[in-house]
């Protein structure tokens, strides 16, 4: 879904599970996502060209109390921890926590 606000194009893309958003934010040079404490959910803001932008999110079903997730692109899986991994092809995913935004996420259907 696109959103207008003030003359910039904001695509909302909502991914099946956090995993998948996890797993597209290992793929960054500086892998992170943001963390909505209050509306459970981790997001991924994207530059586009011009004025448009793309957010990618997933909602929580939990609450994410760790500050990283190690996501290993060989297995594919994900689990989380309050260190950085030093695991071979692990790649660290920061979580930064945000309290304020102005993200408007679509509620499920």
């Amino acid at each position: 879904m696109a959103v207008e606000k003030g003359g910039t194009r904001v695509i909302a893309v909502e991914l099946e599970s956090p995993e998948d958003l996890l797993r597209l934010a290992s793929l960054l040079p500086v892998p992170f996502v943001n963390y909505s404490i209050e509306e459970r959910v981790v997001f991924l803001p994207f530059g586009g060209i011009g004025r448009t932008g793309a957010v990618y999110y997933a909602r929580l079903g939990e609450p994410l109390n760790s500050r990283f997730a190690h996501v290993n692109r060989l297995k594919g899986s994900v689990t989380f921890g309050d260190a950085a991994s030093m695991e071979p092809n692990v790649v660290n995913v920061e979580i930064i926590r945000v309290r304020a935004h102005n993200i408007q996420f679509l509620q499920s259907k």
